[in-house]
């Protein structure tokens, strides 16, 4: 019995340190500070008022997890809104975005950062916030997004590039199990090992991003 209660000690130290390491990788992403005027025309009341700090822990709770993907959405609408806001808070629904292919992940960080939504044009009559253009796509392995502000047209675009993002065996691992997670076929070894994998390449996005791996481009 007393064997058995210190390997569930251990067990339990283990999952502690872990989740604990996982927390501090996570919050070295950083905060995006964002406004929205809806805040005061609705009336809510905040110590803040209208200025929303997100995290990536945000971003995660959206989602139902935080992966490769999101994350990658997460540190680009970062970056991306520095760029296009560099001495002001960046405004919700103040810009248009454009992806080459769709990716729930990233598309669901960026709509829940910046406040657009996904083809939300076809329903208002308005032009698209955000959309999926596949004429953007470059060559394989890469995802395309640009980011324009509605109000002076200041535009960057941003090269995803997993080639030089994922090593070859977190290439193989992905393709390989990911498919069998989704048909429900994954062994607990296959989980584990993706679970693993994805972590790691999270952690490498937020503290040691490969050269190339992301890319800015103002294009005017």
């Amino acid at each position: 019995m007393k064997i058995k209660n210190l390997v569930l000690l251990v067990a339990i130290s283990i999952l502690s340190l872990t989740l604990n390491a996982q927390q501090s990788v996570y919050k070295k992403a950083g905060i995006i500070k964002i406004r929205d005027h809806k805040t005061i025309i609705a009336g809510t009341i905040r110590n803040d008022k209208d200025i929303y700090s997100i995290s990536l822990n945000d971003v995660g709770k959206f989602d139902g997890h935080i992966c490769a993907c999101n994350t990658a959405g997460f540190l680009i609408t970062k970056n991306v809104l520095e760029k296009l806001f560099p001495n002001e808070t960046p405004i919700r629904n103040s810009i248009k975005v454009s992806i080459s292919e769709y990716n729930r992940d990233m598309i669901d960080a960026i709509c829940f950062i910046t406040g657009v939504r996904l083809n939300a044009g076809q329903y208002t009559n308005k032009t698209d916030e955000f959309i999926v253009d596949n004429t953007l796509a470059e060559k394989k392995g890469t995802t395309i997004l640009t980011f324009e502000r509605k109000d002076n047209g200041k535009k960057i675009k941003v090269i995803l590039d997993k080639n030089y993002l994922l090593t070859k065996e977190e290439m193989s691992t992905i393709k390989t199990i990911k498919p069998k997670i989704g048909k429900k076929t994954a062994t607990d070894a296959e989980k584990k090992q993706l679970a693993e994998v994805t972590r790691a390449i999270v952690k490498k996005e937020i503290i040691n991003l490969p050269d190339k791996a992301i890319v800015y481009i103002e294009l005017n």
